[in-house]
């Protein structure tokens, strides 16, 4: 965990020592689906939960642009089988952060705003497990980290709504996508290849920093 330290350590030094006018800082937290792609893309994906709990800095200008880093704990990785008796679970869990470029539509004394988003996630492996069933039962249960890398690069984009519930302080959902671009498999081969992918709704509360 000395990896979410330092990430959960930092993102607090910036919004303490943050004194914009238009900055504002607040929890967020989501649940979706995670799955992952390999090289030949005919890995089966069965439903696979996937959440995340953390914090959001995003800084607003005056104009229709904003900026946001997320520090979030995210569970993700894949299920992958033809039936859920036989299967290969594979948990993820990373500390992931994403740095987005928003763009809010509208007028900034609009109750309601819409939004898109785009920019790098970037996760780093705190832990996990691979379990392999066999008509029901786990067969097999191995660390993430044998075979997983410690890094992960991927895109986020999103589109969401801004909600006003009282003066400068914002309720946020919105449906993002993650979209993983390095092999996160260790085992050598292009038939090892794995990708990460993440599709969810992420609700948050974002309250003003500074005057």
């Amino acid at each position: 965990m000395k990896k979410a330290t330092i990430v959960f350590g930092a993102f607090i030094m910036m919004a303490i020592g943050a004194k914009a006018q238009h900055l504002s800082l607040g929890p967020t937290a989501g649940f979706g689906h995670s799955f992952l792609s390999d090289g030949d893309g005919d890995t089966k994906n069965r439903f696979h939960p996937s959440y995340n709990i953390g914090g959001k800095l995003v800084y607003s200008t005056l104009t229709n642009w904003g900026f946001s880093l997320d520090a979030k704990y995210s569970g993700e990785g894949g299920t992958i089988g033809d039936n859920s008796d036989d299967k290969l679970k594979l948990n993820f869990n990373y500390i992931r952060v994403p740095l987005q470029a928003i763009y809010f539509f509208g007028k900034v004394g609009n109750a309601i705003r819409p939004k898109v988003s785009l920019g790098p996630s970037f996760g780093f492996l705190v832990g996990g497990k691979i379990k392999n069933y066999t008509n029901g039962s786990v067969v097999a249960e191995v660390k993430a980290k044998d075979y997983v890398k410690s890094f992960d690069l991927g895109i986020n984009g999103a589109v969401g709504l801004n909600f006003r519930i009282a003066k400068a302080t914002w309720l946020n959902a919105d449906i993002s996508y993650t979209h993983g671009l390095t092999n996160i498999s260790k085992i050598a081969g292009d038939d090892n290849s794995l990708k990460q992918r993440n599709l969810g709704l992420n609700l948050g509360v974002l309250f003003p920093i500074g005057k």
